[in-house]
């Protein structure tokens, strides 16, 4: 071991921090100066994480708006190319009926519910019915094995610790709503969800697929869109209370969702911090610790009037 003692000026905070390095473990890069010997993150600068991956879809809100002639005409030959003319009327009114607009967690459910919802609208109602059971299934069982290891001393850990994935519901969906992984409703549109993918997968004689498959695309759509989208987790997030921005509030950096879902697609930074700028703004003389999201917020929103 080779420790040796550093002084940083920190033009962060302003001050000075004194810490140890190991030079025994540097490379010979960073001992010739060609590579960094830290990232060096500022324990006194005050930090938020900011949301910057998004997954996007707000197409349907188009049609809802008088006056938007020219748009609604673009995105309807783009739908008449993906899903043909013939009958299309009847198609952009199934799609305009699931109501599906989204900015949110850029997981993988929103691609795949893309084709689920593209079967409905064209038509394929049974398709369209065993797909979305299928994918909230995959849903059901992404969140419970993901996250079931930050809840050992659960009483439920026990049942489920080792199971490699999960084809009845019940139990899952119930563990997941204890645990406060999933709120009431999306409790709710899983057990709906649940009771169209039984009735589409095991026979059922005369069985309306086309009468169904619109409440079953649309509880798959609600358990998605109140799980992941930003819009409607104003628990989890401060949604342009910064214009243009969205925010991971403090309170919840720590809870097992955040950590698996959330914290991959933010970075954290400080107020006056601009990722996005050609080339990224790092702020100095920013605000130290403590301070609330509140203020942060402030400041934030302030930064451009000095």
């Amino acid at each position: 071991m080779d420790i040796r003692s550093q002084t940083l000026n920190c033009h962060r905070c302003g001050r000075q921090h004194h810490i140890e390095i190991d030079f025994s473990k540097l490379s010979k890069d960073q001992l010739e100066g060609r590579e960094p010997v830290l990232n060096f993150i500022c324990p006194d600068a005050s930090y938020m994480y900011r949301v910057m991956g998004f997954a996007l879809d707000t197409t349907v809100n188009i049609f809802k708006q008088e006056g938007l002639i020219s748009q609604q005409n673009i995105i309807e030959n783009r739908l008449k190319a993906e899903w043909g003319e013939l009958d299309f009327a009847a198609k952009l009114k199934r799609f305009i009926l699931i109501d599906l607009s989204f900015v949110g967690i850029p997981d993988e459910y929103y691609n795949l519910l893309r084709p689920v919802v593209a079967s409905y609208c064209c038509g394929y109602f049974y398709p369209a019915m065993t797909s979305a059971g299928a994918l909230g299934e995959r849903i059901l069982n992404r969140l419970i094995i993901k996250l079931r290891g930050h809840f050992k001393s659960s009483r439920h850990y026990k049942k489920i610790w080792n199971k490699k994935s999960f084809d009845h519901w019940d139990t899952p969906i119930s563990i997941l709503n204890e645990w406060g992984i999933i709120s009431v409703e999306v409790k709710s549109a899983f057990f709906r969800l649940q009771k169209y993918r039984n009735e589409s997968i095991h026979y059922n004689d005369g069985y309306d697929f086309e009468s169904n498959s619109h409440d079953a695309v649309k509880a798959l759509a609600d358990i998605i869109n109140d799980q992941f989208n930003y819009m409607n987790r104003k628990d989890l997030f401060w949604v342009f209370d910064m214009p243009g921005e969205i925010w991971l509030r403090s309170a919840v950096v720590n809870d097992p969702f955040v950590k698996e879902f959330v914290l991959p697609h933010c970075l954290q930074l400080t107020p006056y911090d601009e990722p996005t700028a050609t080339p990224p703004i790092k702020g100095k003389n920013v605000p130290l610790k403590p301070l609330s999201d509140e203020d942060f917020i402030k400041i934030r929103n302030s930064r451009n009037k000095k």
